[in-house]
């Protein structure tokens, strides 16, 4: 199996995960991933538009989400940054592990599965910032039940219906109820960017896509206008724009042929200010519903701020965004059923912010906080390292 299939097996099939907040628990008895799966993007956006006349309404996907670029910044940041923060076990301010201190869970570290903690805590991430949940298999000791290793299902292998969680590992992928700790659930801060952001995410594609046209065809909206002569057939017609169409995307120069009684009229061309300024407003709008300063994902807002040193940048998008999901996994994985009353884990950097990292003295002062610079212009001093 590639690690293309281990991370999202939808892909075998072609198949993209839909949205729309498909992955909650319900009470209606019948699975809520039902239509998971469609086909293929392109395809299912013809399908989509079959039932409901309306692109609006098709749910947006991932890979919709992904390839505008404000939400792929804050998506990396996010799972970027929590994958490369390490998760560690405490009992109280005790870091476990050490020579004076009780072994840290084994699982902390491995997974089981050939994939490494880094990329489960990744996918981990990702799985919370889309889809608002994510699933762990867990591998358990038979001595006392907690875990010694635990995976992540990719999101395609399991779903939930009456509060009972399904795995599609059966005959044939059909779904069958995970056993009694099986399974470890981890609710998101929210329901998933797919559900509430779909709005902003496909804003921002479609201005996308209105400046990949405007790049293709700089000059102005044109519409050839018959002066003179009989009707011109509709196939003749047909032809005459296309050629004008491909004359206008750069072949020849750019030079079309008009003949007699045909004129060439501009109707106005593309808002500069809609394709910049509006796509920054798109990018800022995703920042938003990530919970990330706007400047992280180079956008930019008046009130932005000027910010001196990466560290600032790293505390600012921890602070404001990344913070939220750590709190979330770390808060999941320290319940009873996973780590031994009393223990508990937490990424490291939640205890860098708190001020209270292990082995500092008690009164060491907590990381300062970023200051604003006097003028309001927008301006950062470096690339964020996030």
């Amino acid at each position: 199996m590639s690690f293309r299939d281990r991370f999202r097996p939808d892909l075998r099939a072609a198949a993209t995960l839909v949205g729309g907040g498909g992955i909650v628990p319900t009470t209606s008895g019948a699975l809520p991933l039902v239509s998971r799966f469609a086909t293929d993007h392109d395809l299912a956006r013809v399908a989509w538009t079959d039932i409901y006349g309306d692109l609006s309404l098709i749910p947006v996907t991932r890979a919709e989400a992904m390839a505008v670029p404000a939400m792929a910044r804050a998506r990396h940041i996010i799972a970027g940054t929590i994958a490369r923060v390490q998760l560690r076990g405490y009992a109280g301010d005790q870091l476990l592990g050490g020579d004076q201190a009780p072994a840290a869970p084994p699982w902390l570290t491995q997974t089981g599965n050939g994939l490494s903690a880094f990329h489960r805590n990744l996918w981990t991430a990702d799985d919370l910032i889309f889809y608002g949940w994510s699933c762990w298999r867990r591998v358990n000791s038979t001595y006392d039940g907690r875990p010694l290793k635990m995976y992540r299902v990719p999101v395609g292998q399991w779903s939930v219906g009456d509060g009972v969680v399904y795995l599609h590992d059966g005959l044939n992928g059909t779904p069958r109820p995970a056993h009694d700790g099986e399974v470890k659930m981890i609710p998101g801060p929210h329901e998933g960017l797919l559900s509430f952001a779909a709005g902003s995410i496909r804003h921002a594609a479609d201005l996308q896509r209105a400046a990949g046209v405007a790049a293709a065809t700089p000059a102005a909206n044109l519409v050839l206008q018959q002066t003179a002569g009989d009707p011109i057939p509709d196939a003749d017609i047909d032809k005459l724009i296309a050629r004008w169409a491909t004359a206008r995307r750069g072949e020849n120069g750019g030079v079309a042929w008009a003949s007699k009684g045909v004129d060439v009229k501009e109707l106005g061309a593309f808002d500069a200010h809609l394709l910049t300024d509006g796509r920054n407003a798109a990018a800022v709008d995703i920042a938003r519903h990530a919970s990330l300063p706007a400047d992280l994902v180079d956008a930019t807002t008046d009130g932005s701020l000027t910010y001196s040193t990466s560290r600032d940048n790293d505390r600012r998008g921890i602070d404001y965004g990344t913070g939220l999901y750590m709190g979330a996994i770390s808060a999941s994985l320290s319940e009873d059923d996973t780590t031994p009353h009393g223990q508990r884990v937490a990424f490291d950097v939640e205890e860098w912010l708190a001020g209270t990292v292990p082995g500092q003295p008690a009164s060491a002062p907590a990381p300062q906080q970023p200051a604003a610079a006097p003028a309001p212009a927008p301006a950062t001093t470096g690339e964020p390292t996030l």
